[in-house]
């Protein structure tokens, strides 16, 4: 795989600037943007803000292989995958109540999951959680498990075993070891499968549109 250059924090995009918002196109990168930034921010800003385009992601040159902006994608899908699920009534005590994302172990995304900050779910406002220990998982509607938990992440499935909480991982073959979506990595684009069976055993309904752009699993 490619070496891309480090991305810049996301943080140094300052919205309080009149009329600031990610650049939609090419000529939109205009002096407040340094140059490498815009193929990143127009991505994120499709998935964040368009919300739809969850087929696959295409990893865009050598500029495009580097661990900071592979997450940054990923965070984007996190948040998308959210808007594709529907949980159980009860799941939510009320019906503005956070929708919390939980990264387990290891927190490879770093501080990018920031920008998931002020955006909400079906009127549920995401909160998003680090949990290094992988305790109290019950408290989450979507676990994230980095692929530095290899050696643990069966026993972090078990813990929620038919539990109402989508889990998600960029583990190999993840779906296919019995979790519900696994990230991979064909043809330069990032993907990912779905594991059927394991959503309905955790009561999830999975919406069609999402399911059509998936590679299914058993």
């Amino acid at each position: 795989m490619a070496v891309l250059k480090p991305l810049p924090e996301l943080t140094a995009f300052d919205q309080s600037e009149a009329g600031s918002s990610p650049p939609g196109s090419p000529d939109d990168c205009d002096h407040r943007w340094v140059q490498s930034w815009c193929p990143w921010l127009m991505v994120v800003a499709e998935l964040l803000l368009g919300g739809v385009l969850l087929g696959s992601l295409l990893l865009r040159g050598s500029s495009w292989a580097a661990e900071r902006e592979e997450y940054a994608i990923k965070a984007a899908y996190l948040y998308n995958f959210a808007k594709f699920v529907e949980w159980p009534l009860r799941t939510f005590p009320a019906d503005d109540a956070p929708l919390s994302i939980c990264i387990v172990g290891d927190n490879p995304f770093g501080n990018t999951l920031e920008m998931l900050s002020g955006k909400a779910v079906k009127n549920h406002p995401v909160e998003v959680r680090h949990i290094p220990e992988a305790t109290r998982l019950d408290l989450c509607h979507i676990v994230f498990i980095g692929r530095a938990e290899q050696r643990r992440f069966k026993v972090i499935l078990a813990k929620i075993d038919r539990l109402p909480i989508l889990t998600v991982s960029d583990i190999s073959d993840f779906a296919q070891a019995g979790g519900i979506i696994g990230f991979f990595e064909a043809e330069q684009r990032i993907r990912f499968s779905i594991n059927i069976a394991a959503a309905e055993q955790a009561n999830l309904k999975l919406s069609s549109q999402l399911l059509k752009l998936a590679v299914i699993v058993n």
